[in-house]
């Protein structure tokens, strides 16, 4: 899904001349939001320097091995982990919680949402998406194209800790001529440095120098990259240590291309289909029997291989095939039997009315249609998410030294992972969030 955002504040790198004084402005305005959150994690650190919360008698769900450590204690200070064992009976000034054998499991990590809107964003409504995922276990996301603008303040603003959400990371978006302008000069709208247009012969190192300054964590390369100016692209991001995010199919690049030029998560599963050979696949009438049969016919051994060889990542997004393209299913438990990295994903919009988040489906599909355990699921839900946002080090794990983003279940997930529709508490970087 794109979602485009040309309007409000640009980000602008300062030698960009050709945006002038416009750009220039919104630059100024980024560059502030980012000082400001530099400043904002320099003093959450020394207010919560004598913050220390110990969650008693927990079960924590090993999403790694599958296993449960039980009858344990966390001790979380400065919004990180402390440690992990007996229950501490010395530790003086802690803010003490028997949860009385209830279940511990990391922070979920959605790595496919969308919170902005084109040219009509309200922060508000970000920042009510932003908080009904964070209070439904999901401390973390990643937004694959939005308003680089709006994104920017909400994260600020949320890591500053005066609103509250999931943690959000964006990227820059990225997109060949012919997407933008299909050969016309259509687009009559000006690019910003969150939604960018590259051709071959673009300074690229400009390019990601703009991205970088806006905030974005990434790039979403989404359309109109032949494989050769796609490596460019790749080695210009990874050179700006920007993380290099996009679809699966590139058109005119191809998913084992795509690959191979070093996209690091590849979005969206169905996307596949375009290694298929038969004519009939697109055609509505076809029966589901037959596209069935073709699905099952798709070499994927050289994806796969190309896949692992890369350590790349599968961001499947079940939830926007899982009508009208059930086919996915069987071929994502293919890809998983390959050992293929998957990450939870899901490309939908906030439903504020929605009792759980889907999330929840996404996570259900691949337990119950796509072949893996409820340990694998939480694992690609946690551990490998943490990985496409370029956190894996500090989060996705219930381990010493990472941040303590928490959610606690009344019931084991590891038997029913829908379980995790019934949260008991969520904490993100020490704070109790709902209880």
């Amino acid at each position: 899904m794109m979602t485009s955002a040309v309007g409000g504040c640009r980000c602008a790198f300062l030698l960009t001349v050709i945006y002038q004084q416009t750009m220039k402005k919104t630059f100024l305005l980024s560059l502030y939001l980012l000082f400001t959150l530099a400043f904002a994690k320099a003093k959450g650190s020394s207010q919560e320097t004598d913050s220390i919360l110990i969650l008693k008698n927990v079960n924590i769900v090993e999403v790694s091995s599958g296993k449960i450590l039980k009858d344990k204690s966390i001790t979380i200070k400065n919004g990180n982990i402390a440690k992990i064992g007996r229950f501490p009976n010395k530790l003086k000034n802690a803010r003490i919680l028997d949860l009385n054998g209830q279940y511990v499991i990391p922070g979920l990590i959605d790595t496919h949402i969308h919170v902005t809107a084109p040219h009509k964003n309200s922060i508000e409504k970000t920042y009510s998406h932003l908080e009904y995922y964070l209070k439904h276990g999901i401390t973390s996301a990643r937004d694959a194209g939005g308003d680089g603008g709006a994104l920017l303040q909400a994260q600020t603003e949320i890591r500053k800790g005066n609103r509250m959400g999931t943690d959000v990371f964006f990227s820059s978006f990225m997109a060949g001529d012919w997407y933008y302008n299909r050969g016309q000069n259509i687009r009559k709208d000006p690019y910003s440095s969150w939604e960018q247009r590259l051709m071959p012969g673009d300074d690229l190192d400009k390019a990601m120098a703009e991205a970088k300054a806006c905030g974005a964590t990434g790039v979403k390369l989404y359309h109109s990259f032949d494989k050769d100016f796609l490596a460019d692209v790749t080695v210009a991001a990874k050179r700006h240590q920007l993380k290099v995010w996009g679809h699966t199919m590139l058109y005119p690049a191809k998913p084992v291309e795509v690959v191979n030029a070093g996209m690091e998560v590849l979005s969206h599963v169905s996307m596949l289909e375009t290694m298929r050979t038969d004519s009939l696949f697109y055609r509505r009438t076809t029966p589901m029997a037959y596209k069935d049969s073709i699905i099952a016919g798709i070499d994927i051994i050289p994806f796969c291989k190309a896949m692992k060889k890369h350590h790349a990542i599968l961001d499947a997004t079940l939830c926007v095939s899982e009508a009208k393209d059930p086919w996915v299913f069987a071929l994502l438990k293919r890809i998983h039997e390959q050992g293929v990295k998957i990450s939870t994903g899901t490309d939908q919009i906030v439903d504020l009315n929605r009792s759980y988040p889907r999330l929840i489906d996404e996570l259900d599909y691949f337990v119950n249609k796509c072949g893996f355990t409820p340990a694998e699921a939480l694992y690609s839900a946690t551990q490998i998410s943490a990985e496409v946002i370029g956190q894996e080090k500090n989060r996705g794990s219930i381990k010493v030294g990472k941040r303590a983003d928490i959610v606690i279940l009344e019931e084991n997930p590891l038997l029913d992972i829908t379980s995790l529709k019934n949260i008991y508490m969520v904490v993100q970087r020490g704070i109790i969030i709902k209880k």
